[in-house]
């Protein structure tokens, strides 16, 4: 059910007294804000995956049996924090896109 222009009017006022009163949360609420956190996340976690890589390499080439498995358990995390987050936030899309749409299922 889409808003009347009075409620239009309302969420924009609430929307402008947030910014003015606290412009740290309203930029933490935007969605571009997710997005860029988004982003930042799965750098981060594909740096560290790349990083776990290069640690199992290197603990095959040294014949070190603690630093290969400690290396595969950065690799898998990294893996993890880069996948998390990306998965729940095209779920979240999708589900938001079909309520935008009007569809209950």
């Amino acid at each position: 059910m889409p808003l009347s222009e009075f409620e239009k009017r309302e969420l924009e006022l609430i929307g402008h007294g947030l910014e003015d009163e606290d412009p740290r949360l309203a930029s933490l609420l935007s969605r571009d804000a997710f997005r860029i956190s988004l982003r930042s996340r799965v750098r981060r976690g594909l740096v560290l995956f790349a990083t776990g890589v290069c640690v199992l390499l290197l603990g095959l080439a040294a014949r070190a049996p603690y630093l290969g498995i400690a290396g595969f358990a950065v690799m898998n995390g990294g893996g993890y924090w880069a996948v998390k987050d990306l998965r729940w936030s095209l779920r979240h899309m999708n589900r938001h896109a079909t309520q935008l749409e009007g569809n209950t299922e």
